[in-house]
C-alpha cells in the first residue's frame, strides 16, 4: 500500500475514532446510530490492517512519536493485529513520558483489541500489576477474581479501582475482605469503585457510604452519586433532589439526577426550570424527557441562539476557562410552554406511586429498553443498575464496541421479564 493511502486511513480512522468515543456518551445519539459510526471507523482500521507487514513500521512510528490521540489509536489497535509486541513495546516506553490523552488512547486500542490478542500481549505486565495491563484486563473481563482480590492493597489506585470492577463481574460469593477499608478510602475514585463492588455484592455498608459521601460538601462524585441514589427508588431522597435544586451551586447535579427517580414529581420539577439559561434548560429537558418519554425536538425545543460573534475584552476573558464541548451542549433548548402544554394531557397517565422510565413504568424490560435504544449518555447509570439488580450475572460494557455490547443485551434478555424492579437499598 502506498504510503498517502496508508496516511489517509489513519487521518480518517482518527477522525471517526474521535467522533465514536464522543458518540458513546451524546444525548443525540443512541446505540444504532453510534453502531453506524462505528461501522465507518472500522473501514479505516480494516484498511491499515489490510496493508500487512508493510505499513508495520509506519504504525510503529505513530505508537511511539506521534502526539496525535486518533491517531496513535488507530496506529495501535492496527498494529494489535500485525505486530502485538510492538504495541507492548510501546505501553512501556510510553507509559510515563506520553501525555495523558496519548496514554488513554493506547489504552483504548487495547480495551477494543480483538479477543485473544490483547490478553496474550499483557499477560507479562500483570505480573508485575502494570496499571494500564490491569485496567485493560479489567474492562476486558480477564482479571480473575483471585488476582482482583490480590491487587485491592496495591498503592496504585488505577490498579485498584480496576481489581474492584473486575470483581463486579467474577463468581465469587462473598464480598472481597478488604471492601470495608476501600468503602473509607481516601482517593474518591477508589471509594467510588468501592461503591459499586459493594452494591453488586448485596453489601448494606455500602449504601450507607454512598449516601454519606453523597452529602459531602464539593464531592467530585457527588453527580453519580446522587443519580445512583436516585435510581435505587429511595423515594425520601426525592424530596431532597428537589431541594438541591433549588439551590444555584448544587442545581446542574440535580437536574441530572431527579431525571434517574423516575418520579411525577421530579418531572414537574424539572418543568419549572425549563425557562432558566440555556444550560440548566437543557438539563432540565433531559431529566424530564427520561421520565415522561416526551421527545425533545419539533415545537417541544426552541431554536439554538446566534453564537456570539464578538470577543470579550482581553482583561475580561477567563484565560482559564474549559473551551471545549461537553456532552451537554448537544441537548436541545425546551419550550417550556409547549411542554407544559403536552404534560396537562400526558399528566393523568402518570401514576405518583409509580417509577418511569422513557415514559414507561419501570420494569426490567425498560430497563433493557433503555440500555438498547435510550441516549448513550445515560446508560452508564443504567448499566450499573442493571450489573447491582443481578447481582454482577449481567452487565453491558457501555464503551466497548457496539457488537459487544449487543452480545451483552442479548444475553441479559434472559431475565428481561425476572429482573426485581422494587428499589434496592432494602
Amino acid at each position: 500500500m502506498m504510503l498517502d493511502v496508508l496516511e489517509e486511513h489513519l487521518s480518517e480512522a482518527a477522525f471517526f475514532w474521535s467522533q465514536w468515543e464522543r458518540a458513546l456518551v451524546a444525548p443525540d445519539y443512541t446505540l444504532e446510530e453510534t453502531a453506524e459510526l462505528e461501522e465507518r471507523l472500522l473501514a479505516h482500521l480494516d484498511g491499515l490492517v489490510a496493508a500487512g507487514a508493510a505499513a508495520i513500521e509506519v504504525l510503529s512510528s505513530v505508537v511511539h512519536e506521534r502526539e496525535d490521540p486518533g491517531e496513535v489509536f488507530a496506529a495501535a489497535w492496527s498494529l494489535l493485529a500485525l505486530a502485538p509486541s510492538l504495541v507492548l513495546d510501546a505501553v512501556k516506553a510510553r507509559a510515563t513520558d506520553a501525555p495523558p490523552p496519548v496514554q488513554a488512547s493506547i489504552r483504548r486500542a487495547l480495551e477494543l483489541g480483538e479477543k485473544g490478542v490483547v490478553e496474550t500481549a499483557l499477560a507479562p505486565l500483570l505480573t508485575t500489576a502494570e496499571p494500564m495491563a490491569v485496567s485493560v484486563l479489567g474492562f476486558r473481563g480477564h482479571l480473575l477474581g483471585g488476582r482482583a482480590e490480590e491487587l485491592l492493597s496495591h498503592p496504585d489506585a488505577l490498579v485498584v479501582t480496576a481489581a474492584l470492577r473486575a470483581l463486579n463481574l467474577s463468581s465469587k460469593p462473598h464480598a472481597p475482605r478488604l471492601l470495608g477499608v476501600l468503602l473509607g478510602d481516601s482517593r474518591p475514585e477508589v471509594r467510588w469503585a468501592a461503591i459499586e463492588t459493594g452494591l453488586v455484592f448485596g453489601v448494606r455498608d455500602a449504601w450507607t457510604v454512598c449516601e454519606r459521601e453523597s452529602t459531602a460538601t464539593g464531592s467530585p462524585l457527588r453527580r453519580r452519586l446522587w443519580a445512583l441514589l436516585a435510581a435505587a427508588g429511595d423515594v425520601r431522597f426525592l424530596a431532597r433532589l428537589i431541594s438541591f435544586s433549588e439551590e444555584a451551586a448544587t442545581r446542574e447535579d440535580a437536574l441530572w439526577a431527579l431525571g434517574f427517580t423516575g418520579r411525577v414529581p421530579a418531572a414537574e420539577s424539572c418543568l419549572r426550570w425549563m425557562c432558566e439559561e440555556p444550560r440548566v434548560a437543557r438539563l432540565a429537558g433531559e431529566a424530564f424527557s427520561a421520565i415522561t418519554g416526551l421527545r425533545m425536538a419539533g415545537a417541544h425545543v426552541l431554536p439554538e441562539p446566534e453564537p456570539e460573534d464578538a470577543l470579550p475584552p482581553l482583561e475580561d476573558e477567563d484565560l482559564d476557562a474549559d473551551l471545549g464541548l461537553r456532552p451537554e451542549d448537544a441537548l436541545a433548548l425546551p419550550a417550556q410552554d409547549e411542554v407544559a402544554r403536552w404534560w396537562e394531557r400526558a399528566r393523568d397517565g402518570f401514576s405518583p406511586d409509580n417509577r418511569y422510565l422513557l415514559g414507561k413504568p419501570f420494569t426490567g424490560a425498560s430497563l433493557l429498553e433503555a440500555l438498547a435504544q435510550g441516549p448513550m449518555r445515560r446508560r452508564h447509570l443504567y448499566a450499573l443498575e442493571l450489573m447491582v439488580r443481578t447481582r454482577g450475572s449481567y452487565a453491558v460494557q457501555v464503551r466497548a464496541f457496539t457488537s459487544r455490547q449487543r452480545e451483552q443485551l442479548a444475553l441479559a434478555s434472559a431475565v428481561r421479564e425476572r429482573l426485581p424492579a422494587w428499589g434496592f437499598m432494602s
